[in-house]
């Protein structure tokens, strides 16, 4: 997952730069934490486990949309076992720790880049498939392909094609899904799915407050504080299409105070790309009471 990074998985989920900060150094946290020679951390790793979170968060916008949407989803999943496996193998194991790109791209590549994104999540997709190479010296000059050995989007010198950017996006896709289809991330998944697991049966012990009543503590602190501001704004879903409540252990949190150790994390997106503004309200598992709110 090297160049398609962490903040690109987040991205995916319209996840504000400031929660993507922050939900990036809980996770590295949280593997430093589990690693006793601190120095050997990997941001690769770190990657690895934000695919886990967004994939096992299922967090998307309103409408429901999967972290890749359903048509991508079906893309993805058709890629033979043995691609996927090689394509993971690849990333884990390139000596660079972000995929880097031969030159910038132009005012214009990188308009019809954010253009081209949102009209592959709808279903178009490049004709083709990138050019692979093993090293800088297989390039053939004048013509976009990807140098395996170093991670590097080999550009043409000439302004790229529509096609040309597509077939970037699509690659980035493929590296996404195959890392988190690897032996880590899945295991990342499965140590997430069992402390949320944990996480509620404190709150439960605790008699804290639901999600639902999470929820409706978010909606009202949300109008209270937004007013018109609100118009718009939807409660994020899963992908079964129930309402995302995050559950966070806030144990070490210093910067406010908590009743309890647990907090519900609500969020509230405007799906509307031309006024897309995201509310987050953060409440305390135990008593109900607001810990922070941030747009």
């Amino acid at each position: 997952m090297d160049g398609y990074d962490v903040k690109k998985a987040m991205d995916q989920v319209h996840i504000s730069s400031e929660m993507q900060e922050e939900v990036i150094m809980n996770i590295q946290k949280k593997m430093e934490n589990g690693n006793t020679n601190t120095r050997t951390w990997s941001w690769r790793r770190m990657a690895t486990a934000a695919a886990a979170f967004v994939l096992v968060t299922g967090i998307v916008s309103f409408p429901v949309r999967a972290f890749v949407t359903n048509v991508v989803r079906e893309r993805m999943e058709s890629i033979p076992k043995e691609e996927v496996q090689e394509i993971n193998n690849m990333v884990q194991s390139k000596p660079t720790e972000a995929d880097e790109f031969s030159r910038e791209y132009s005012d214009s590549e990188k308009e019809r880049s954010k253009t081209l994104w949102q009209a592959y999540k709808g279903g178009k997709f490049p004709e083709n498939v990138i050019t692979q190479v093993d090293n800088a010296e297989d390039v053939l000059e004048g013509t976009l392909c990807y140098i395996r050995s170093t991670g590097v989007f080999n550009l043409p010198a000439q302004e790229m094609t529509d096609e040309e950017i597509l077939e970037i996006i699509d690659f980035q896709h493929k590296m996404s899904y195959a890392v988190s289809q690897g032996t880590a991330a899945q295991e990342a998944r499965a140590q997430m799915q069992a402390e949320e697991k944990q996480l509620r049966e404190r709150i439960q012990a605790a008699g804290g407050i639901s999600d639902e009543e999470a929820i409706e503590i978010a909606t009202k602190q949300m109008e209270d504080e937004l007013g018109e501001r609100t118009e718009g704004k939807e409660i994020l879903k899963y992908n079964d299409g129930s309402a995302a409540v995050i559950i966070q252990d806030i144990s070490e949190q210093t910067d406010y105070e908590h009743k309890g150790d647990i907090a519900y994390l609500i969020i509230f997106s405007n799906p509307d790309e031309n006024n897309h503004s995201t509310y987050y309200c953060m409440i305390d598992a135990v008593d109900g009471s607001i810990l922070k709110t941030y747009e």
